[in-house]
Order: structure tokens, then C-alpha cells, then sequence
């Protein structure tokens, strides 16, 4: 095992696989010998509304499957407004990765509700966390649509991020999802480890690589 366990907040809106996400890197724990504690909160997701899921590996028993604020080692999300909602929950040396997707609510479309007054990507870069953010419309990709498979994307992210095997997780991609969908899903999957290979610095690498 490479460390004891982490706790993550994996989060985004409905229809961005973020429960196809969880059950991928669960799949990946588990066969590194952990234990799992999974609670996926789905509210209205179908409607677009946010979902999250509370994440916990550990080498020790796991007692509880939710994650309070303060205790949280990754957030992971795939939009804006989820992560500003979020980000009060990670530990001080705590780790987040975002898009800046970012999908309006219907309230404030339909002007009953008024948005944040500036920008959410601004905002999330003030926050003292380490912080890596992925810019979908810097990658558009015609083999797939990113913004759809940010969580595929964002699954290489982390595991380039963690020092993962990637041989490994593209296994797991493959055994788990639709037959039709699996050369897609690995070609996200590579695209987020490259956008991490290429981004992070080394002295970040080395630091979170615990």
C-alpha cells in the first residue's frame, strides 16, 4: 500500500458520471487491499442538480461513510459551482482538482435567482489550497466530448497525480463501462494523464505523492 488511506469528495452535476467515477476508483482500491466507506448524495442530479459522493479508503476499517469539513484530503469536481460549494471541506494541506465547466442553474435562467457576481474561476484560485484546474475548451478532443467525459478525464488526472499505474486503471476502464463506450473512455483517460504530465511542476508532484 502506498499510504494509509484519504478521504475524497468526489462532486459535479447530474449526467457527469460521477457515480461511474466513484466506482472506478473504488475498483482500484480495492484491489490494493483497502477498505471502502462510499455515500453518494444525488438530490436532483437528474435534473441537473449537484451530486456528490463521500469517499474513504483506509488500510484500517473504515466506521463511518461520510467525511466531515475539515477532514477532507481530495475534493474532485468536475464544475464550478460544486467546487466554490466544496471547498470549505478540504484539510489545510488538502488537494483539489476542477474543470471550469460550468453548468447555470435553471433558477438563475430563468432570472429568479441572481449568480455570483464575478468569476467563479477567479474565486476558486484564490483559495490557499493546492489547487489544479483543467480547462476543458484548451483540450477539445473530436474523438470525444470532454466536457462529458471530464470524469474519465479527471480519473487519469489523479491517478498521474498520485503516481498510479496507469496500466492498471485502464483496465479497470475497460472491464466497467459499455463495450461501445471503451475506446472513448481510454482516450479521456490518456488525455488527462498527459494534461497532468504536462502541467504539474515537480516539487507539487513530489509533495502530495504520499
Amino acid at each position: 500500500m502506498q499510504d494509509s488511506g484519504k478521504n475524497i469528495i468526489i462532486a459535479g452535476v447530474g449526467g457527469q458520471g460521477i457515480l461511474l467515477f466513484s466506482n472506478l476508483l473504488s475498483k482500484f482500491y480495492l484491489k490494493r487491499g483497502y477498505h471502502l466507506k462510499i455515500s453518494d448524495v444525488i438530490g436532483l442530479g437528474q435534473r441537473g442538480g449537484g451530486v456528490e459522493s463521500h469517499f474513504r479508503y483506509s488500510a484500517k476499517p473504515v466506521l463511518s461513510p461520510f467525511i466531515k469539513a475539515g477532514d477532507v484530503d481530495y475534493v474532485i469536481s468536475f464544475e464550478q459551482t460544486e467546487t466554490l460549494r466544496h471547498l470549505h471541506a478540504l484539510k489545510e494541506d488538502g488537494v483539489l482538482l476542477t474543470s471550469t465547466y460550468e453548468l447555470t442553474s435553471t433558477s438563475v435562467n430563468a432570472r429568479l435567482q441572481k449568480d455570483l457576481p464575478e468569476c467563479k474561476t477567479e474565486m476558486i484560485k484564490r483559495s490557499e489550497n493546492t489547487k489544479f484546474i483543467i480547462e476543458p475548451n484548451a483540450h477539445k478532443n473530436l474523438d470525444f466530448d470532454i466536457n462529458k467525459m471530464m470524469n474519465v478525464v479527471m480519473l487519469g488526472y489523479y491517478a498521474e497525480l498520485r503516481n498510479y499505474p496507469h496500466d492498471e486503471m485502464i483496465q479497470i476502464v475497460r472491464e466497467n463501462v459499455p463495450a461501445k463506450f471503451v475506446e472513448g473512455n481510454i482516450k479521456a483517460y490518456e488525455m488527462g494523464s498527459q494534461i497532468a504530465r504536462e502541467e504539474l511542476v515537480a516539487e507539487e508532484c513530489v509533495a502530495i505523492r504520499c
